[in-house]
């Protein structure tokens, strides 16, 4: 079973704009801290699972990430960082708010859109599959996996495949809560 968790909010989650309307932005790659609601979430979701016993702890290098998954696991086995969960590249659009560009067409897998430096979609199914796939050949193991909310926009399309329309942003992935997926659905 996976325990997914998208780590918990950065100031840039909830950035609003000159109107005061939450317009996050982009943050891929840049590696920025919680904020104290980030903080509020991760303490919460340990509370939530506090008692639950992991097999293995895999959490994504970036440091909203790290920080989210050291809040909430306090276990004996080793976090392991493994970048292919690291968050989509957004390239040329790192910083921007979701307003400023064409965010849904950039989680359309339909939209055959080129980057100049932006990771595209295909890529990010590859190298997430790739590590999902390693994880599936032990199936009865407990993983909580502690990632960001691209990265979980993939593993959903792995479980409950791509949707029908191609807008991977169909499915909801909120900060700090966790998701979980049992690799036995898939041989339903």
């Amino acid at each position: 079973m996976i325990y997914f968790v998208r780590h918990g909010s950065t100031d840039w989650n909830e950035y609003k704009n000159s109107k005061g309307i939450k317009d996050p932005r982009c943050q891929g790659r840049v590696d920025l801290p919680l904020n104290q609601t980030g903080i509020c979430q991760a303490q919460q979701t340990a509370e939530a699972m506090n008692d639950k016993e992991f097999d293995r702890v895999i959490c994504s290098p970036l440091l909203r990430a790290k920080q989210t998954c050291e809040i909430i696991y306090k276990g004996q086995k080793p976090i392991e960082i493994d970048e292919r969960i690291i968050e989509r590249d957004f390239g040329e659009f790192e910083g921007l708010t979701r307003s400023e560009f064409d965010f849904n067409g950039f989680w359309n897998i339909n939209s055959n859109q080129n980057f100049k430096l932006a990771e595209n979609i295909e890529d990010v199914e590859k190298r997430v599959f790739n590590f999902l796939d390693e994880l599936k050949q032990k199936p009865n193991e407990d993983v909580l996996l502690v990632s960001h909310g691209g990265v979980g926009l993939v593993l959903m399309t792995y479980f409950k495949g791509i949707p029908s329309d191609g807008n991977y942003l169909s499915f909801e992935m909120p900060n700090g809560k966790p998701i979980t997926f049992d690799f036995k659905d898939l041989e339903k």
